[in-house]
């Protein structure tokens, strides 16, 4: 089967920000789930530290969906760049992300 560059690019122009909205929506989702945890933890007869392997896990999984999101900004990067050098879009730099967005795994570990 095969697409033509016009199609395509309409349809990972539709698909992009939609896969990156996601990450937004688990983060979010993560975060409520995180809040929800350390909300039942403070019951009555709950102990202090109860639950806390599993609020490191989730912690981790959250910097991973962050991690995950410089990853997906590195593919908008990329897609654009094609996207440029074959003709296929317009150039709206306003639209899509630069360089300076990105987090750099590294320095994002350190501080964390």
């Amino acid at each position: 089967m095969s697409i033509t560059i016009s199609a395509a690019t309409a349809r990972i122009a539709r698909q992009l920000p939609e896969a990156e909205l996601s990450l937004d929506s688990a983060l979010l989702a993560s975060a409520r789930l995180m809040e929800s945890m350390l909300l039942a933890r403070q019951a009555d007869g709950v102990a202090t530290f109860t639950g806390q392997t599993a609020l490191m896990r989730l912690a981790k999984t959250q910097r991973t969906l962050l991690e995950s999101q410089n990853d997906m900004i590195r593919v908008h990067q990329e897609l654009l760049g094609i996207g440029r050098d074959i003709n296929a879009i317009a150039d709206e730099p306003e639209a899509c992300p630069n360089q300076a967005q990105l987090v750099e795994d590294a320095t994002m570990l350190r501080s964390a």
